[in-house]
């Protein structure tokens, strides 16, 4: 069991551990954790403790609990808290996984979807297309369209190293990123979203779709990501 260190509440620290633990390979996938009760003596905490570390791990995807049989180890996949606006590089680092870029294009785009066209409100728009990777296993595809002051003078390879749009843009561009509206559904994978992502066609898909502003309310870019649904959740805290 790895050690519980301190500067931390006790609960983000036990679920600190426990991570490690998991991505150390304590415990595979789908495999049943300890009790509570036994958690709670290995840490030397309350089991309230373990409760609210066990529900921290939950938020990031990394454990299910069961109702009547306990808690399990989850499939390796990401949660993302809505109304954080994070890069998708950001909210991997985050969760302790390694993004990635394949396939990196930038292209001027004759035919962007209307949504694009109609928000970007752009003489030219260009589409950014790349596949993002968490520990260099297939993640998403992501697309993004950008207005022409932005897409023309993107740097291709600053972006294929740096792997985050929006930390390409903030950098060489001075973007800062205020606010977005998303969509979020579920769509069945084409053939060569299948083919890319390494499942099978018709496979279910949680789509995100998401019109981004700058501090300044310029539209700055519309995007489309498409993540096979056991490998991306949403998360959303609700208060009465």
């Amino acid at each position: 069991m790895s050690e519980v260190t301190a500067g931390q509440p006790a609960y983000q620290r036990v679920a600190a551990a426990i991570r490690a633990d998991i991505d150390g390979g304590r415990w595979a996938a789908g495999e049943q954790m300890p009790t509570e009760a036994q958690l709670a003596e290995d840490f030397s905490v309350s089991r309230n403790t373990i409760r609210q570390g066990l529900e921290l791990l939950h938020s990031w995807n990394l454990v299910t609990r069961r109702q009547g049989s306990g808690t399990f180890v989850a499939p390796h996949g990401l949660s993302h808290a809505i109304g954080e606006l994070k890069s998708l590089t950001d909210v991997m680092r985050e969760r302790g996984m390694r993004p990635g870029n394949r396939d990196v294009t930038c292209v001027r785009d004759a035919t962007p979807p209307a949504d694009a066209a109609d928000f970007l409100r752009s003489s030219a728009v260009w589409r950014v297309s790349r596949l993002r990777t968490a520990d260099d296993r297939p993640f998403c595809l992501m697309r993004s369209w950008l207005p022409d002051h932005l897409g023309s003078h993107l740097d291709h390879d600053r972006l294929a190293r740096s792997g985050s749009l929006y930390k390409t843009l903030a950098d060489d561009h001075g973007v800062v990123f205020s606010e977005a509206t998303e969509i979020i559904r579920a769509e069945s994978a084409t053939a060569e979203e299948a083919a890319t992502l390494s499942i099978l066609r018709g496979a279910a898909l949680i789509v995100i779709y998401r019109w981004v502003s700058d501090n300044r309310g310029r539209p700055v870019e519309y995007a489309r990501a498409a993540a096979p649904g056991d490998r991306y959740q949403y998360l959303a805290r609700l208060r009465a």
